[in-house]
């Protein structure tokens, strides 16, 4: 059975992005050439933590698991950001924080709660991760893998 990249479990939202090369200066032609090689995950960690925390100041940078293989990088809003990777293919995903709903004191308390920080996810996460939406899966073959297609 084939495999695709993660994301975070019960996510409200999904971005799928290539994980970044390396430029380098190419002598024959005088301009800067993407590589074969990747950006080590620690700095691409940091520049999405950046921006976003630049953006949105709730945000705490946090270092945790979702399961094996979705690192969650961001916490803040009532939310929790993961980040995963898989053969250059990467997700960026956002889902409520169950933790922050575990503190309400009544059921209607924890709705109430959660539809806030749901409106927040929907009103804010097109910005804060504007550059890492760069296709969109379309599908699943019956092995498991992924279809995906530029959104651009």
């Amino acid at each position: 059975m084939g495999r695709s990249v993660d994301y975070l479990s019960n996510a409200e939202r999904v971005n799928y992005f290539q994980w970044p090369l390396i430029w380098a200066y190419d002598e024959d032609t005088d301009t800067d050439v993407e590589t074969d090689e990747y950006w080590d995950a620690e700095d691409v960690i940091c520049d999405i933590q950046e921006y976003i925390t630049d953006k949105y100041p709730g945000f705490d940078k946090c270092s945790r698991w979702d399961g094996r293989e979705t690192h969650i990088i961001l916490e803040g809003y009532g939310t929790e950001i993961g980040l995963s990777e898989y053969c250059g293919l990467a997700t960026l995903s956002i889902r409520v924080d169950q933790s922050v709903l575990d503190y309400c004191d009544t059921d209607e308390e924890a709705e109430a709660e959660e539809t806030r920080i749901k409106d927040w996810i929907r009103d804010n996460w097109d910005q804060a991760s504007e550059y890492w939406n760069q296709y969109r899966k379309i599908g699943t073959f019956s092995n498991g893998e992924g279809v995906y297609e530029k959104t651009n």
